[in-house]
């Protein structure tokens, strides 16, 4: 696990510079998909302050083992049935990828008496395994996402497809910031979350204004599946 602490120093490092070229905060999250609560803890006591969980089932089965002083985040696809594993316990739903999950989480927010901060998904590709909306839904339907009282939308998230031109992932970044910035124009000043960028491409997404990155593999190693 000293590797794990090593890693955590050396991207927090990296992150740091960045932000003093960029002139904003850039926050870390741990993708934790497979790894045990013990593992997650030792990151946490290591100096990582957010954990990003893909599947709704492991977050639920892991909330109650992982230390307090862990941000809890969904990065992963969300189906209606898995709301309840999920709504009250993150703190961010990153992957709102449609309306219609949105109306289904903020209806199961009502009814906790809460409201639940997300992040609306773009999908910036064709990739048939990428979830997400596209541009004219996340621009065209603003209105309606924004009428929902117990769901407050901070930002937007992506996933970049894996891709090993950088001249093609730089145009998803480009195209990804320009979005964001977009849907910031009219979702106003607490829309300011652009989380993007992965262990194989985060300092890319950096460049183009990202100040969310969810990183797995390089703080935890490859995943033992």
């Amino acid at each position: 696990m000293v590797e794990v602490k090593e890693n955590i120093e050396k991207i927090k490092c990296y992150l740091e510079e960045a932000e003093k070229r960029f002139g904003h905060k850039i926050t870390l999250v741990g993708a934790t998909k497979t790894r045990t609560s013990d593992e997650i803890n030792y990151a946490v006591r290591s100096g990582l302050k957010t954990i990003g969980e893909n599947k709704p089932q492991e977050l639920r089965d892991k909330f109650d083992f992982i230390s307090k002083d862990a941000e809890i985040h969904l990065i992963g696809h969300l189906q209606k049935n898995k709301i309840k594993y999920v709504v009250g316990k993150a703190s961010l739903i990153q992957s709102c990828d449609s309306l219609s999950l949105a109306c289904a989480i903020n209806e199961y927010a009502r009814r906790l008496g809460i409201v639940q901060n997300a992040l609306l998904e773009y999908k910036v590709s064709d990739e048939e395994t990428k979830h997400g909306m596209t541009e004219d839904e996340i621009i065209n339907l603003a209105g309606e996402f924004k009428s929902l009282e117990n769901v407050r939308f901070t930002g937007l998230m992506v996933v970049l497809p894996k891709c090993g031109d950088e001249k093609t992932l730089r145009e998803y970044c480009k195209k990804s910031q320009e979005v964001f910035l977009k849907a910031k124009e009219i979702y106003g000043e607490k829309f300011t979350v652009f989380s993007i960028g992965m262990s194989d491409d985060y300092k890319i997404a950096l460049e183009y204004g990202s100040n969310m990155v969810r990183l797995g593999r390089a703080i935890f190693g490859e995943r033992v599946l």
